[in-house]
């Protein structure tokens, strides 16, 4: 006896969908921490430290916050993600000194080791 893939289809979802569910549910049972309970600050998840008024105008100005506090990168991967957001998404070149303040800001707090990482 043959059992139809499209009877089978749904039940092979469920492993997926259990796996997701739970999760999501442990993801949401963490206490509350400083970073996210940021989100509801004016800089949105970013950690609020000097240089976080300039970083949140210049990245959110094309995408959300989030995007930024979920990377880990050095310094020089971030000025290099910079030139590439300049060379093939049309971004505008971050001038002096704001660029400076930027990319300090990204190094000491989204690193490699991620230190206020939102999630």
């Amino acid at each position: 006896m043959r059992i139809s893939f499209l009877f089978a289809a749904p039940f092979l979802c469920l492993p997926a969908f259990f796996l997701a569910a739970l999760s999501f549910s442990l993801g949401s049972a963490e206490p509350a921490t400083a970073q996210s309970a940021g989100a509801d600050s004016e800089y949105g998840v970013l950690v609020d430290k000097p240089g976080v008024d300039l970083t949140h105008a210049y990245c959110a100005a094309c995408h959300s916050e989030r995007l930024v506090a979920q990377q880990g990168m050095t310094r020089k991967r971030w000025d290099e993600l910079f030139e590439w957001m300049v060379e093939e998404q049309g971004m505008s070149e971050i001038e002096e000194p704001d660029r400076t303040i930027v990319l300090d800001y990204l190094a000491e707090n989204y690193n490699t080791d991620r230190p206020n990482f939102p999630y």
